[in-house]
């Protein structure tokens, strides 16, 4: 149950969408635990975060609620989005939200995972592939959490 809770808070995900993510990864081909994971990392707020474009998640999901992120040049409101490899993120021309950004970018101690390249003079990204259990660089134990909802769910 820790290591369930420790997964919620760090992706700030509530208990239903967390069991709708491990619904999801036990009908997928593949180990369930890191499934779980690529599905909480390739949401759109996780990777606004991941970039370094805010400085933590809840700020990265505002970002996103606010519509100021696009996914290839479509407004995405919806923070749980979840993204593609090949696609490009970018942020809306407005000069107060580009300036925001940069300043984050450059107070940033965040190292980008392998999973996303960016250009931050433009502030695009793209998705170069499916994240992996490394490019996570969450330490907890994701088999316990699917044994914990294995009889529950």
């Amino acid at each position: 149950m820790i290591e369930k809770q420790k997964l919620r808070f760090y992706y700030g995900v509530s208990e239903k969408q967390l069991v709708h993510y491990i619904k999801i990864a036990r009908r997928s081909k593949g180990s369930t635990g890191s499934l779980i994971l690529q599905k909480l990392e390739i949401r759109i707020d996780n990777i606004v975060y991941r970039l370094g474009w805010r400085p933590t998640l809840p700020f990265a999901r505002q970002l996103v609620n606010h519509g100021h992120i696009l996914v290839n040049k479509k407004r995405v409101t919806i923070p749980s989005f979840s993204c593609l490899p090949q696609q490009m993120i970018r942020v809306q021309n407005i000069r107060r939200i580009r300036k925001l950004i940069i300043e984050n970018l450059s107070n940033s101690q965040n190292l980008m995972p392998s999973y996303l390249s960016s250009n931050e003079d433009s502030l695009t990204a793209i998705i170069n592939h499916y994240p992996t259990r490394q490019d996570t660089g969450v330490n907890l134990k994701e088999l316990l959490i699917v044994e914990y909802y294995s009889n529950r769910i």
